[in-house]
């Protein structure tokens, strides 16, 4: 029996995936450093956890496919430094021990803020022209890169798939997260651009069937592959707010200010590849709101 190795198994993607692949009966092996994260308290026949990077022991398990989610994410205003230590380097190590290990498949987990504004239009599609405009977005388009140039004259494929912001339950951050707690407060939202600016979010559950089906459906993809993946929809900020305040019953009122980040564009994101080829079912901003909500209160008892 085959089996996947996952990087950034234990956080708040990673964790979900991982019980994804066992319910599917997948042999799972996760890093971690410390703890277990999220997979704390999660225990199956098919799931092996490794704090070691030993080569030859790693060989036995006969690794097919290699998640590779870890990633320093823009929260505490870390270094360029430090984005480059989490987001460059240790994808650089964890393809040497890729290849050490003779794998089919390196699927790379990367963010549609490797892009910014375009002169032409506002949908982004997988072809459009990246322009990084920040520590985080510059070191996950370098990895992107590393990956497809590391791996070109081999027979891995390699498979990147962008994300925009993921919400769901332990997310620890994001849009939603704040927006949901500042609702259950009953507070004024304050939402830059007037709410104006349209964004697409995606529920942290299709995330990972975006994962799953690249993953599946590895021999009918092209060596190389990039995918866009969010949801089926984009809503203006204010939107979004408003539907948040509906399902969570808060009396919160939303209060358009005019003040306007250094990212105030509509961001469409162009996901008919991953529809085609990966027969991703993407969920509307407001199916997925609906079950983050309803997770959250579930979690609450």
């Amino acid at each position: 029996m085959k089996s996947v190795l996952v990087f950034g198994g234990i956080g708040f993607l990673g964790s979900s995936l991982v019980k994804s692949l066992l319910l599917a009966k997948v042999k799972v092996i996760v890093f971690y450093r410390k703890d277990f994260g999220f997979l704390d308290r999660v225990r199956d026949e098919n799931l092996l956890f490794i704090n070691s990077l030993e080569s030859e022991i790693l060989k036995q398990h006969k690794i097919k496919t290699l998640f590779h989610l870890a990633s320093k994410q823009p929260a505490n205003n870390p270094s360029y430094s430090d984005f480059y230590d989490s987001n460059v380097q240790l994808t650089l190590n964890v393809i040497e021990l890729a290849k050490k290990l003779d794998i089919e498949q390196f699927i790379f987990a990367s963010t549609i803020t490797v892009f910014s504004k375009s002169q032409k239009s506002n949908t982004i599609t997988q072809d459009s022209c990246v322009n990084p405009t920040n520590h985080y977005s510059l070191t996950k388009y370098i990895a992107e890169k590393i990956v497809e140039i590391e791996f070109a004259s081999s027979n891995v494929k390699t498979h990147i798939v962008r994300f925009p912001s993921i919400f769901g339950l332990n997310s620890r951050g994001g849009i939603v997260e704040t927006l949901y707690k500042l609702a259950l407060k009953n507070s004024d939202i304050e939402l830059y651009s007037k709410g104006e600016r349209f964004r697409n979010l995606i529920y942290v559950e299709s995330a990972v069937e975006a994962l799953i089906n690249v993953y599946k459906n590895s021999e009918n993809l092209n060596k190389h592959e990039i995918f866009m993946v969010g949801s089926r929809d984009s809503l203006a900020l204010k939107d979004i707010t408003q539907k948040l305040i509906e399902l969570t019953g808060s009396n919160s009122t939303i209060v358009p200010v005019d003040k306007f980040p250094p990212s105030d564009f509509d961001a469409f994101i162009d996901i008919s590849k991953a529809v085609e080829e990966l027969d991703f079912k993407a969920l509307s901003i407001e199916e997925g709101l609906k079950k983050y909500v309803e997770d959250m209160k579930n979690e609450s008892f």
